[in-house]
Order: C-alpha cells, then sequence, then structure tokens
C-alpha cells in the first residue's frame, strides 16, 4: 500500500507523479516559444488564439466523452466556477499573452512573465487559507534570478536598456490573470475528470474567442489562418500547439494544482525558459552557455526550496 505521505486527497495521484506532470508541462509551454517562434509575422494573433483551442476540443471530444455525462451534472451546479476557469484560463489568458507577443520583445515578455509564480504567491496569501511559507517565498525568489540569467543571457545591463511598451503591460497583465486562474482552480467542482474539465474550459473560452476571430477576418480583413503560402508550416505549428501546450499542458497544469496547490506549482513555470534555451540549443543550432548553467542551478535550487516538506 502506499505511503500516505506520498499520496493525495486528489485521487490516487502521488506528489511525485504530480511533479512529473508539472516538469512535462513546463517544457510542453517551453517549446511553445520555440516552436512558434516567427508565427506571429505570418499568422494573426486572434486565428492563433482561436485555432489552437479549436485543435484542443477537437482531440478532447472523443477521449473525454465517456465522462461528461456524469462530469456535466456537477459543472451545472458549480457555474460561475466553471465560467471563471473558462474565461480566464482559455480566453483572456491567449488573448493577453498574445497580444503582449505580438507587441514587445521576447526579453521583457520573458521578464515579466517571470512575475507569475510571485502572483501566485501573493494570490494565494490574500484569497486562501493555504498562506504560502517564507522557504516557499525564498524558493521563488531564487528561482526568479535563475530565469533572469537566462533572459538576460547573463548581463543584466540588457534590463537597464529596456525600452517599455504597451505589450509589456499585456505580458504582466497575462502573468496575473495565469495566477488568478490558478486560485480559481481551486474551486472546480470535486469529482469531475480533468479531461471533462480543460474540454468544457475551451469551449467557454471558444465562445468569446470564436466572435474575435470572425470580426478580424471580416472586419479587419485579417487570413483565414495565416499570410503564408504555402500554407503548411503554419498549420503544423498551431497543430503542435494545440495538442501540446494547450491539450496536454493545460490537462497536466490542471492536475498538479489539484494535488500540490498552486503556490507550489507557480514555481515550476520556472522552468519553461529552461526548456525554451534547451530546445533551442538541440533544435536551433543555439550555443550553450555557462549563464544557461548557472540560470539552471538556481531554478533547480529554487524549486528545491519552495516545494521541500519544510519549506
Amino acid at each position: 500500500m502506499p505511503d500516505a505521505t506520498t499520496m493525495t486527497k486528489s485521487g490516487n495521484t502521488s506528489m511525485t507523479a504530480a511533479y512529473m506532470m508539472l516538469i512535462a508541462c513546463a517544457m510542453m509551454w517551453g517549446s511553445n516559444h520555440v516552436v512558434a517562434r516567427g508565427v506571429n509575422a505570418t499568422v494573426p494573433l486572434e486565428a492563433l488564439a482561436f485555432w489552437r483551442w479549436v485543435v484542443a476540443a477537437v482531440l478532447l471530444l472523443p477521449v473525454c466523452i465517456p465522462h461528461l455525462k456524469r462530469d456535466l451534472k456537477l459543472m451545472a451546479h458549480h457555474k460561475m466556477s466553471m465560467f471563471l476557469i473558462g474565461t480566464t484560463g482559455v480566453f483572456l489568458f491567449s488573448i493577453i499573452i498574445y497580444l503582449a507577443a505580438y507587441n514587445t520583445t521576447a526579453v521583457n515578455t520573458g521578464l515579466l512573465n517571470a512575475t507569475t509564480p510571485v502572483w501566485v504567491l501573493l494570490f494565494a496569501a490574500l484569497l486562501t487559507a493555504d498562506k504560502p511559507k517564507i522557504g516557499q517565498w525564498v524558493g521563488v525568489l531564487i528561482a526568479g534570478v535563475g530565469t533572469a540569467v537566462i533572459i538576460a543571457k547573463g548581463n543584466f545591463a540588457v534590463f537597464a536598456d529596456m525600452d517599455f511598451v504597451s505589450g509589456d503591460l499585456f505580458a504582466l497583465v497575462s502573468a496575473m490573470v495565469w495566477a488568478a486562474y490558478s486560485m480559481l482552480l481551486k474551486r472546480a467542482p470535486r469529482g469531475v475528470h480533468p479531461l471533462s474539465l480543460v474540454f468544457v474550459s475551451a469551449l467557454i473560452g471558444l465562445v468569446f474567442l470564436t466572435p474575435l476571430y470572425i470580426w478580424s477576418v471580416t472586419v479587419k480583413g485579417q487570413p483565414f489562418f495565416t499570410h503564408l503560402d504555402p500554407a503548411w508550416p503554419d498549420m503544423i505549428k498551431i497543430f503542435y500547439i494545440g495538442v501540446g501546450p494547450a491539450f496536454l499542458g493545460y490537462l497536466f497544469w490542471n492536475k498538479g494544482v489539484a494535488v500540490v496547490g498552486p503556490a507550489n506549482a507557480g514555481v515550476f513555470l520556472y522552468l519553461m525558459p529552461v526548456f525554451a534555451s534547451v530546445l533551442a540549443i538541440i533544435f536551433l543550432g543555439e550555443e550553450l552557455h555557462l549563464y544557461h548553467l548557472g540560470g539552471i542551478a538556481l531554478i533547480a535550487f529554487g524549486i528545491w526550496q519552495a516545494t521541500r516538506r519544510k519549506a
């Protein structure tokens, strides 16, 4: 029989399994930056936000049908919670993060997104009974420094030369929205299958993303999908973003938050630039530098500090 200390109230998922899900989630979200590099030049943000969730919803439907009949009744009793989860996690976050990515630099976006775990801890301290411990704050700050090392490529003078533009505000707001979404997951109806939760959240988000997408095509005159001709390279990228970062990423994140809590889960977001750097080195031929190793070491230590039992 599993040791009681390794099991959680969230089904039979162990803490170790939950942490592995969060690591996998960070890897997929980190790969998103590599795979989607350059898409903003050919795919309008409304199309990107819309199609990634269409792909995710289509893939989710056949696998969550066995659970939906029971789960829809449960979710119907928690309409407001489900509405807030879908609007924050799928609609608002998708639009705001792409507004940031399309209107500011990668350095600015990365730095401001790195504040997400801090917002998660702040919201947890203000809105929940599970108050973050000192060790969690210390771990988040250490991992944050490691993230800054990687983003700045070891040269912190980069931050002094940053020009703040409108996209930076969107990046900061997106970090707050994701933190709010992570808090709202604690209000998700108990007993709902994780697949059903992501699927219904996707549908709620698409209720708002669809008219925005139609408006961008009919009023703004944006292309149906992409400016690229032929379109298949962008199609492959969007399909991956729908399968990995949207479908599996949200599934793993939701499960991880349910098991370890939003405060502990938030610190794993610092692994995103680590995986983005590793994948860029492997697939894009970028070079491995000392600042990569230093940043990774700080992030690893920060995560250990934030999640250890006595933290």
